[in-house]
Formats: C-alpha cells, sequence, structure tokens
C-alpha cells in the first residue's frame, strides 16, 4: 500500500510516496509489523483553498450532462474535472501547470504537489487517476480524493457505473 506524507522542513512542507509493508515474522533484527520507506519525492507542497462552489456543469456550460458523458472518453472527462478544479482554487495556470502526456505537475520545471480539497495533485495521484479500471468504486472514489478532485456524483455514476 503506497500512500502521500508530508514533512515540513526548514517551515517548507515537502511530498513523499510512501510504501507500507507488513512483516508476518522477524528478519533483519526487526520486529514482525509494518515498515515504511520513501519511494519517490513528489515535490514542495503548494497548498490552495477553493475559492469559488461553481458547479461543473456551469465551468463547462453542459446543458445535458448524459450526452457530455456519452460523447468525451474517460480521460478528457477526467482532464475537464482536474482543469475545474485547477480554477475552483484560482490556481494560476502561468505558474503552476499539469502535463496529461507525462503524468506531472509543475511549478516552472520543477515537480510540485498542490493540495487542494482533502487531497495532493502530483505525479503519483494523476497516475492512479488515469488508470482506473470500473470494477472497485470504492478505489475509483479514494484515487479523486487523493488527487483533491470533487468529482459531482452524477459523473462518478456515469463514467464508472454499467
Amino acid at each position: 500500500m503506497s500512500f502521500v506524507r508530508i514533512k515540513k522542513i526548514n517551515g517548507n512542507e515537502y511530498a513523499y510516496l510512501v510504501e507500507n509493508k507488513w512483516y508476518k515474522n522477524r528478519s533483519k533484527g526487526k520486529d514482525k509489523g509494518p515498515r515504511q520507506k520513501v519511494s519517490k519525492y513528489l515535490g514542495r507542497v503548494h497548498s490552495f483553498n477553493k475559492t469559488s462552489e461553481q458547479k461543473f456543469h456551469e465551468y463547462k456550460k453542459i446543458e445535458d450532462m448524459e450526452q457530455y458523458i456519452v460523447s468525451n472518453t474517460q480521460d478528457s472527462i477526467i482532464k475537464d474535472l482536474i482543469r475545474w478544479e485547477l480554477a475552483r482554487n484560482s490556481i494560476d495556470t502561468t505558474e503552476f501547470s499539469v502535463n496529461f502526456s507525462s503524468k506531472k505537475v509543475f511549478k516552472g520545471k520543477k515537480e510540485v504537489s498542490l493540495r487542494m480539497n482533502e487531497g495532493f495533485l502530483n505525479s503519483y495521484t494523476l497516475r492512479r487517476l488515469f488508470n482506473l479500471k470500473k470494477e472497485d468504486s470504492y478505489y475509483l472514489a479514494k484515487s479523486f480524493i487523493d488527487a483533491g478532485i470533487e468529482i459531482p456524483k452524477e459523473i462518478f455514476i456515469g463514467l464508472f457505473s454499467e
């Protein structure tokens, strides 16, 4: 199991991807139990608060949500949701950018993590969002929350139900 851990260093916050592993037996002089290991640096954390309550259908000027879902791919809808969340948090897209092909978030040329809502948008959470499968709705919902994206219920149901 992996998760994002925040470390505060000299007043700044930095995000790291941490892997959790459970040991059933004693090994290498260590007791049984959980071990955590930092597996990736995810960049400096930049925090944002929601400045707009604009609804997704207002942002995209959608009159028929079902038609929008049918007419767009899962990836394009996820990109729209990310852009909407960036706009609702007043994130300056000239300063911060999301590269959808490399699945990374940048400030200038440095990778960063954007704290929005209850989560962090970074290379780890972006990859999870774009690798979503329909089989596990709990995992799907958690992936959006972990990325700081408040997915509207009708989009979630439309995208991930069959």
